[in-house]
C-alpha cells in the first residue's frame, strides 16, 4: 500500500545537506570548564563515552558492538564491524544556534575506510570528518561546530555519526560539550526554545513556544522571514495578513534588561489553500479497496482462532512439537491476538489518544484434549468460565471474558497429556455451532466497494524462496492449518478463503501471483477459482506486488530470475533493451540493458500468466474476466512505456495481453517539517496530490500512456501516507488523518486528481489499520463502532453509495448498481421513475447507445464508433438484438475480438435467427449478457433493467 508511499509503505528518505561553520581544534581532550581565553566548556553530553561500562546504553544503536579488542587506553572501545551499509550512532540531542565540539579516538582495521564517516543532524547538517588515517592505529579528530537554526527537540536534533565504509571501525574516548563565551552563557539564561505552529490557516500561523527555564519575565520579539511582527510576553503569538499558499520562515528571540538571547529554532511554515470544489458527480464501481493482513483491525474471521499466531512451548520458549496441520503434541501457548496500540508493550504508545477497538466480551472457546488454561501476560487479564470436557467426544469448551480496555489475549494450555487440536475461538455474538465464517461488521464495511486487493491477504511481500526454487501447490495455505498466519513457512490466507469471502459479497477480486510460482501453482490457481468462483466475479490478476521495490525480497527473485534469463543468448528479454538509465554504483555489473530485463521480465511472466489463466477459463475470457494488471514504479511513466514498447514489439498489441497498468500514487506529508502542526501535515498532502496530478505529473502521464494503448489506467494502491516508521511528530500526523479535513483531501485526490480526469478504477490502502509511526492507511481504524470516519465516508461519497436516481430502482434491485453507473456516466437522466420492468423499446436502445458513445468519447481518443443503430421504431428489443448491438459496440470501443463464440455452448442455439448465433455466443463470452442454464432466450424481450445491466457492463469495458 507507492508514488509517494513511496512509502511504501513505506519510504527512505535522503539527508538535505547543509554545511556548517567549522574550527579546527587542537587534538587533545580539554577538561570541562573555563579556558585561558574565556571560553566554557560543558560537560559530556555523550554517556558511557568511554565504553568502560562495557554495556550497549545509547538509544537507535544497531550492528555496533562494545569489547576489549582493540582498546584506546582501558579497557574497551566500540566496533563497527566492517561492510557497506549504513549505521548511525547517536550521541543524543544539541541545541540550534549552539556551539559544540565533537573529539573522538578513532581506528580502521581490516579493508578500506573510504570517506564515508560525517556528523549528521537530521535533515539539516551533514558533515564530512576527517576518518581517513588507515594505518590500523589510533588517530583523533575533532571538530567545532555551530548548530543549525532548524534543529527541533525529539525530532531532528540528535547528532548522529554515520558510517558507511568496508572496513572494522573502532572508537573510543567520545567528547560532545557545548562551548560558549560569557557572553553565550548570558543569552542562554533567557533563551526560549522548541518553536512551533500549533495551526496555520491561508492567512494566519499560530505560533508558540517554551519560556527559558528560570527568567519567565521575559520580552519575546517574533520575527517573520527576517523581519520583526510583533512582541509579547506570553509564549505564544499569532501572525496574520499572510498570503495563500505562501512560505515563511519564523523565529523568536527574547530580551530583559538590554540583554538578548539566542534565537529559538528557525521554523519554516507554509500557509494553507482551499481546495477545489468536489466532483458534482460519482463514480459507481471505480472505488475498491485493499485488505489489511489478516488479524489486523479487519477483525474477519468469526473465528478468531483462524489467526492465532504459532503455537510457542507452555514457558513461552520456541520449538513446541506440532502434527501436520500446526497442532501443539505437548503444552502450548498461542497469542490469539493482540490489537493493543503501538507500542503498548514498550510503555511507548504512538497515539496520545490510545484508541483501539472495544473487543471485548465472551468468547466461547472449543478445542479436541483437555487442558488448564491460563494467562501468559498478566497485563492483560481475561478470566475463564464454564470450562467443561466432554469425554465420548475428547472436547472441551469454555467462556473466555475478556474486559474493557484489554486488546491481548495471551493463552497457555497446560497438563494437556499430549497436546490440543481443532482450537475455535469463536468472538462475542457468534456460537460454536454457527455456520458464519466472517464477521457482520466486516462484510459490511466491503459493502460499498466493487473490488477487494487480496495482496495482504496473500502475505505477498518477503514470500518467497530464493531463485531458483519455486513456490509449488502444496506449498500454499490450506483451511485445515493451524492457522491462517505464518506457520512454518507457509504463508497467506488459504485461497478457498479469498473465494468464499468473494462469493458472499459478490464483489470482483484483485490477486497477486507469488513471484516464484511454478507453473502448476498458476494452473492448479486457475483451476480452482474456475471450479469455486462465482462465474459472474472478475479477477484482476497481478504479478506479485511491487516487483521493482528493492525492499522487498521478491525484487532480488525477479532480478536473478531475469539475468539468469537474460543471459541465454535466444532469450527474448535481450530484444530491445533500454538504455536510458544510470549504472548502480554498488552493484557495476547491474548494467542499464539488465536494469530493462527485469521490468520486461515483469511483463513478460505476467502474460504467461494470463496465457495459463485462459487455457483453464476459455480464450476468450482474458480481458474479459480475467483481467492481467501490469502494475510497476508510479513516479517513473518512462518504464511503463518502456515495458509496453517492449511487449507491443516482441509479442504484438499490448491490449490483447493486458487489461490496464497499475499504479500506486500515494499523497503524503513527507515535505512537513518535524513539528509540524495538523494544518501544516494536510497542506504538505494537499501539495503532493497536486504535483503528482498536474498536467506534467506522473499520475496524468499513466493515464495518457493507458489511453495510447488501449488500457485502462488504474491505482493499485493509493490514498494518504503519512508512515515511514519514524516517532517523529507522529501525534499530528494521526490527528490529521482523523481530521475532516482528511475526508477532504481524499475527496481531491481520488475523485478530482484521479477519477475526473479519466483514471479507471483506484483501489484505496486500505479498507482498515491502527494509526501509528507505521501509517495511518485505514479508510477507518475501529471497524466496530466507526464507519462514519472522514476517509470511508469520502470514499462511499464518491462511488455514491446512498444514491438513488430513481425511486423504483431501490438499493436491493439487481440493476441497482447498473443503473447508478449509467446515470453517473450521462447515458440516463435522473427522474422519479425507470420502469426497470418494461420492455425496452428501440428508441430508447438507441439514445443511451448513443449518450454511452458520446460519455467514451469524452473520455477517449479511441472511443467507439461503427456500431449498427437499433431500429428506432421498434416497440421492442430481442436478447439476439440486443447482443448483436453490444457485441458490435464492444469491438468498435475496445478494439478486441471474441475470437472462439463456438466454446459458448448454447442449448437453445437453434432458436436464434440467422446470423446472430456469433454474437449471441460472444455477449456472453465477453461477460455482457448471461445464458441462465446454457439458454440464451434469444426471442425474449429484454426488460429496461437488463438492458441497463448489459449496458452497464459495455461501459466498463469502454470507459
Amino acid at each position: 500500500m507507492q508514488g509517494g508511499r513511496f512509502t511504501m509503505k513505506k519510504r527512505l528518505g535522503t539527508f538535505a545537506m547543509a554545511m556548517l561553520l567549522l574550527a579546527p581544534m587542537n587534538s587533545y581532550a580539554i577538561a570541562d570548564g573555563t579556558s585561558a581565553d574565556g571560553v566554557v566548556y560543558g560537560s559530556n553530553l555523550v554517556p558511557n563515552g568511554t565504553f568502560e561500562s562495557g554495556a550497549i546504553s545509547w538509544p537507535n544503536w544497531v550492528n555496533i558492538q562494545i569489547g576489549k579488542e582493540q582498546p584506546h587506553g582501558q579497557e574497551y572501545a566500540l566496533k563497527i564491524p566492517a561492510g557497506f551499509g549504513i549505521t548511525g550512532l547517536d550521541f543524543g540531542a544539541v541545541e540550534p544556534n549552539r556551539t559544540y565540539r565533537f573529539g573522538a579516538w578513532y581506528k580502521f582495521v581490516n579493508g578500506d575506510p573510504g570517506a564515508n564517516l560525517k556528523l549528521t543532524l537530521g535533515k539539516s547538517f551533514s558533515q564530512q570528518l576527517d576518518f581517513t588515517n588507515s594505518d590500523g592505529e589510533y588517530h583523533y579528530v575533532e571538530t567545532v561546530f555551530t548548530a543549525p537554526p532548524e534543529l527541533f527537540p525529539s525530532s531532528n536534533s540528535n547528532l548522529l555519526l554515520v558510517k558507511w565504509s568496508n572496513a572494522d571501525f573502532y572508537l573510543d574516548d567520545v567528547v560532545l560539550e557545548k562551548v560558549s563565551t560569557d557572553d553565550d552563557l548570558k543569552k542562554e539564561a533567557i533563551s526560549p526554545s522548541f518553536l512551533h505552529s500549533t495551526d496555520n490557516a491561508e492567512t494566519t500561523v499560530d505560533l508558540e513556544w517554551e519560556e527559558p527555564q528560570g527568567n519567565p519575565d521575559v520580552t519575546y520579539t517574533v520575527y517573520k522571514d527576517d523581519a520583526a511582527v510583533g512582541e509579547t510576553s506570553d509564549e505564544s503569538f499569532t501572525v496574520d495578513g499572510l498570503q495563500s499558499g505562501g512560505s515563511y520562515n519564523f523565529k523568536v528571540v527574547a530580551s530583559k534588561d538590554g540583554q538578548q538571547s539566542f534565537a529559538t529554532n528557525s521554523l519554516n511554515v507554509h500557509t494553507s489553500t482551499p481546495l477545489p470544489a468536489a466532483p458534482s458527480h460519482i463514480y459507481p464501481g471505480q472505488i475498491g479497496v485493499g485488505l489489511e493482513g489478516i488479524g489486523g483491525r479487519g477483525f474477519e474471521f468469526a473465528d478468531a482462532a483462524k489467526t492465532l499466531r504459532q503455537w510457542v512451548k507452555a514457558d513461552g520458549s520456541e520449538g513446541v512439537q506440532v502434527d501436520a496441520n500446526g497442532w501443539p503434541l505437548e503444552d502450548a501457548a498461542t497469542v490469539f491476538f493482540d490489537h493493543r496500540p503501538v507500542a503498548a508493550w514498550l510503555n511507548d504508545i504512538d497515539d496520545p489518544f490510545k484508541k483501539f477497538p472495544d473487543i471485548s466480551g465472551v468468547y466461547k472457546l472449543q478445542f479436541k484434549g483437555q487442558a488448564v488454561l491460563g494467562n501468559m501476560d498478566p497485563s492483560s487479564p481475561f478470566t475463564v468460565e464454564n470450562q467443561k470436557y466432554d469425554a465420548p467426544t475428547n472436547t472441551t469448551t469454555a467462556d473466555i471474558v475478556l474486559p474493557k480496555g484489554s486488546g491481548l489475549l495471551f493463552m497457555t494450555f497446560k497438563q494437556t497429556n499430549g497436546g490440543v487440536s481443532d482450537v475455535k475461538l469463536m468472538r462475542p455474538g457468534y456460537s460454536l455451532d454457527g455456520k458464519e465464517t466472517f464477521t457482520k461488521e466486516f462484510l459490511e464495511a466491503l459493502q460499498p466497494f466493487g473490488t477487494l486487493r487480496f495482496m495482504d491477504w496473500l502475505s505477498t511481500n518477503n514470500n518467497n524462496p530464493a531463485y531458483p526454487a519455486k513456490t509449488e501447490w502444496s506449498d500454499r495455505k490450506l483451511t485445515t492449518d493451524a492457522t491462517q498466519l505464518i506457520q512454518d513457512g507457509t504463508h497467506g490466507v488459504a485461497w478457498e478463503y479469498v473465494i468464499e469471502l468473494a462469493n458472499r459479497t459478490g464483489k470482483d477480486i484483485w490477486i497477486n501471483i507469488p513471484v516464484a510460482a511454478s507453473d502448476d501453482y498458476v494452473n492448479s490457481l486457475a483451476k480452482l477459482l474456475k471450479e469455486k468462483l462465482d462465474p459472474s466475479i472478475d479477477i484482476y490478476v497481478e504479478y506479485s506486488n511491487e516487483v521493482w521495490n528493492d525492499l522487498f525480497s521478491q525484487q532480488a527473485y525477479n532480478k536473478a530470475a531475469a539475468i539468469a534469463e537474460g543471459g541465454q543468448e535466444d532469450s527474448v528479454l535481450r530484444l530491445h533493451t533500454m538504455q536510458s538509465y544510470f549504472d548502480d554504483p554498488n552493484d557495476a555489473d547491474y548494467t542499464p540493458a539488465k536494469r530493462s530485463w527485469t521490468r520486461h521480465r515483469v511483463a513478460k511472466r505476467l502474460i504467461e500468466i494470463g496465457r495459463q489463466f485462459q487455457t483453464v477459463f476459455g480464450e476468450d475470457a482474458l480481458n474479459t474476466r480475467v483481467r492481467p494488471v501490469l502494475s510497476w514504479f508510479a513516479i517513473i511513466p518512462d518504464q511503463y512505456e518502456d515495458m509496453l514498447n517492449w511487449v507491443s514489439k516482441v509479442y504484438g498489441d499490448p491490449k490483447q495481453y493486458f487489461y490496464a497498468i497499475g499504479s500506486a500514487p500515494y499523497f503524503n506529508s513527507s515535505a512537513a517539517s518535524d513539528a509540524a502542526s495538523v494544518t501544516e501535515v494536510l497542506t504538505a498532502m494537499q501539495e503532493d496530490s497536486k504535483r503528482f496530478s498536474s498536467p506534467d505529473g506522473s499520475k496524468m502521464s499513466l493515464i495518457r500512456l493507458a489511453d495510447q494503448y488501449g488500457l485502462k489506467s488504474f491505482t493499485y494502491e493509493g490514498g494518504p501516507d503519512s508512515g515511514g516508521g519514524s516517532t517523529i511528530n507522529v501525534e499530528n500526523r494521526i490527528a490529521a488523518h482523523r481530521s475532516e479535513q482528511m475526508g477532504d483531501l481524499v475527496t481531491y485526490d481520488v475523485g478530482n486528481n484521479f477519477l475526473d480526469k479519466n483514471g479507471d478504477m483506484f483501489m484505496y490502502f486500505t479498507l482498515t489499520s491502527g494509526y501509528n509511526r507505521y501509517g495511518m492507511w485505514g479508510a477507518t481504524e475501529d471497524i466496530f463502532a466507526n464507519l462514519e470516519t472522514p476517509k470511508y465516508e469520502a470514499l462511499t461519497s464518491l462511488l455514491g453509495t446512498d444514491a438513488q436516481p430513481f425511486q423504483d430502482v431501490e438499493e436491493n434491485h439487481f440493476a441497482y448498481e447498473a443503473v447508478k453507473a449509467l446515470y453517473a456516466a450521462d447515458v440516463l437522466e435522473a427522474g422519479e421513475s425507470f420502469h426497470p420492468n418494461r420492455a425496452l423499446k428501440g428508441s430508447e436502445l438507441k439514445e443511451m447507445l448513443n449518450r454511452l458513445a458520446a460519455y467514451a468519447k469524452s473520455r477517449s481518443a479511441s472511443a467507439f464508433a461503427g456500431y449498427a443503430a437499433p431500429d428506432p421504431g421498434s416497440p421492442s428489443v430481442s436478447r439476439e438484438q440486443l447482443a448483436v448491438l453490444l457485441v458490435q459496440a464492444y469491438e468498435a470501443g475496445t478494439g478486441r475480438t471474441v475470437k472462439h463464440p463456438e466454446a459458448m455452448v448454447l442449448k437453445d442455439a437453434k432458436q436464434l435467427s440467422e446470423g446472430t448465433l456469433d454474437d449471441a455466443q460472444s455477449a456472453v463470452a465477453a461477460g455482457l449478457m448471461s445464458a441462465e442454464d446454457g439458454n440464451f432466450n434469444p426471442k425474449q424481450s429484454v426488460s429496461r433493467a437488463e438492458a441497463a445491466v448489459a449496458l452497464a457492463r459495455l461501459l466498463e469495458y469502454v470507459r
